[in-house]
């Protein structure tokens, strides 16, 4: 059961990081170039980038806190984990490929979708974890 929640968790998150992705292209440009195209590229990176994310970097911290802390509580500390410190080396990363290889509103556009799909994985790890008593 805690294997369905989890990929119900990671589901959840491709799908809020891909609904940020939508508004991001809708309200930076006023809806006059928002495309399919547009949303099915930036999409499709952010799937396949969080994805190897979670299972190489993600999962392997999530449940080295939670066995350190001998629980899932508090939540904001996995939430944090998974949403900006394990995506610190990425932010980096599209931060020095501003200007090279994409503009700024791609770089900032695509820091806050994995700031997204990282806190709602975590999230969802502290649900799917959760032991009731």
């Amino acid at each position: 059961m805690r294997l369905v929640k989890l990929i119900v968790s990671a589901v959840v998150a491709w799908f809020l990081g891909l609904a940020s992705i939508a508004a991001i292209l809708y309200f930076t440009n006023g809806g006059a170039d928002f495309t399919v195209t547009d949303l099915t590229g930036f999409g499709t990176l952010a799937i396949a980038v969080s994805g190897l994310l979670m299972l190489v970097l993600y999962l392997p911290m999530l449940y080295w806190l939670k066995r350190r802390r001998g629980g899932v509580k508090p939540r904001l500390d996995f939430l944090l984990l998974t949403g900006l410190f394990c995506n610190i080396p990425l932010f980096i990363f599209l931060l020095a490929l501003i200007n090279r290889k994409m503009a700024l509103g791609e770089a900032l556009g695509f820091i806050a979708t994995f700031l997204i799909i990282g806190s709602v994985f975590g999230f969802g790890f502290t649900v799917a974890q959760h032991e009731r008593r």
